[in-house]
This record gives C-alpha cells, structure tokens and sequence, in this order.
C-alpha cells in the first residue's frame, strides 16, 4: 500500500514539473522564438533544476515538440473552436471570438502574434519534427472548424452548395491572416477592415 501511495505522489510530481517547464518554456518561446531562448533561459523560470529538465526532455527539441504537442495544440482548439459549442450559429460565434479576443486585445499582446503561426514560420521549414507536428496541429484547429461549420449548414445558416472544408481552411486562414497583418501592421485599427472582410464574406455563405 505504502509503495502504491508513493508511486502515485512521483508519477503526480512528474506531471507537476513537467507543467511547469512547458508553462515557462511556452511564454519564452512565445515571446523570443524557439531558436532564441536555452535551456537555461527556460529552466531559470522553473522552480526546478536543469537535471528535473533534462530528465524530462533529453533535448532542448524534444521540448519544442511536447510545446506544439501538449500545449499549443490543445489550446488552439479551447480558444478557437470549444466556444463555438455554445452558439445556436457558429459563423456569428467565430465572429465575436476574434472580436474579443483578438479586436479587443492589447497591442503588446498583438506584437508577439500567433505561437502556433509563429513556429510554423521559424521552425517548420528546417526541422521535420517540428514540420509535422505543427501541420497536424493546425488540421486539427480546420478539423474542428469544419464541424462546427457543418453544424451551421445543418442548422441553416449555411447554403447546402458551399464547400465547408474550403469555408473551414480560409477561416483558420483568415485567423492567422489577422495575427500576421496586425503584428507587421503594429496598428490595432487595421483590425475593422479586416474584421469588416470576413463578415461580408459570411453573408455570401448564407442561404
């Protein structure tokens, strides 16, 4: 019984650091690039040492993967998609998620734009790993667009003759369209024409 309860306290204490490292390796490479933080850098915002780190990832790469795997894959798809669950039309949800969360976000926060959109540009092209892992990351966020938006032609909101695998790609597109234009842009007003193109493009969809 004894050896079971510590088993269970280790394998819990492995989970807990291993959040730990991914929760400050996340906001580093967010904010700096894969390629400009270490090791160090990261383990310097843990409460952990640099052997707890390494005896979770044997590399500084195998990190990355468990950043695009672990954390910014699930979190694309709470952000983006697990909201629209609860709009009777999806295409008026995707419409005021980027409102809120991106309209009306702050410009320091615009600066650093998309993490997943960022390591597809830094790091897709020369590493294979990372390549794979992000293109499987964002099918996943087109995926779950095209069910939701299935929902809508189902419900009808949308017209039976409209392609929503296309309608689910230029959505994700238009998503990181507008991370890209307004971090290049460093303007948050940008955002109404935008915002502005893609409500006249859903009017076109309906029936």
């Amino acid at each position: 019984m004894g050896n079971s309860k510590n088993t269970t306290k280790k394998i819990r204490d492995l989970k807990k650091s291993r959040q730990e490292i991914l929760d400050a390796a996340f906001w580093e490479v967010f904010t700096r690039g894969f390629q400009g933080v270490s090791v160090d850098d990261i383990v310097k915002k843990t409460t952990l040492t640099k052997g707890a780190f390494y005896h979770q990832f044997p590399t500084k790469m195998d990190l990355g993967y468990a950043l695009v795997d672990e954390v910014i894959k699930p979190m694309t798809y709470r952000r983006w998609i697990d909201p629209l669950q609860k709009y009777e039309n999806p295409l008026e949800g995707i419409l005021l998620l980027i409102k809120n969360l991106i309209g009306k976000a702050k410009p320091q926060e615009l600066r650093y734009g998309c993490p997943l959109n960022n390591l597809m540009q830094e790091m897709a092209p020369i590493d294979k790993g990372f390549k794979e892992r992000l293109e499987a990351s964002l099918l996943y966020w087109i995926d779950g667009m095209e069910q939701e938006l299935k929902r809508a032609k189902k419900s009808g909101y949308v017209r039976d003759d409209v392609n929503i695998r296309q309608v689910a790609h230029f959505v994700v597109m238009t998503h990181e369209g507008f991370y890209g234009m307004l971090k290049a842009l460093d303007d948050p007003k940008a955002f109404n024409a935008l915002y502005d193109s893609l409500k006249r493009y859903f009017e076109t969809l309906k029936p």
